[in-house]
């Protein structure tokens, strides 16, 4: 049975949450290990540039996350005021809370 618009939108916001969640531990990961590298005084300065911009990469990535993380909540909402379907929108306005709670912790 294909999934329905509802479905989709849903686990497209999830996958979207679980990803920012994957982005903050590599994040955190990236820290712990460039400090490791600034404290080894044999450490290859390429090696050390190289970890330094795999960081920036991410936390540069992470607003733009936001922003897709806020505007698939805001379509889901939307989707879930007008919608006229049989299915429960129970699930969808837990994942959009859960959303506007990452949201808000995070900006």
């Amino acid at each position: 049975m294909a999934p329905t618009q509802l479905e989709i939108k849903v686990k497209s916001l999830q996958r979207l949450m679980k990803e920012e969640s994957y982005y903050i531990q590599e994040k955190k990961d990236q820290k712990e290990l460039l400090s490791k590298l600034e404290a080894d005084k044999d450490v290859d300065p390429y090696e050390l540039k190289k970890q330094k911009e795999i960081l920036e990469d991410t936390e540069r990535l992470l607003p733009t996350l936001y922003t897709k993380i806020q505007q698939f909540k805001e379509n889901l909402e939307e989707y879930v005021k007008s919608y006229e379907g049989e299915e429960s929108t129970d699930l969808a306005k837990e994942v959009a809370a859960k959303a506007d709670d990452m949201l808000a912790s995070n900006i």
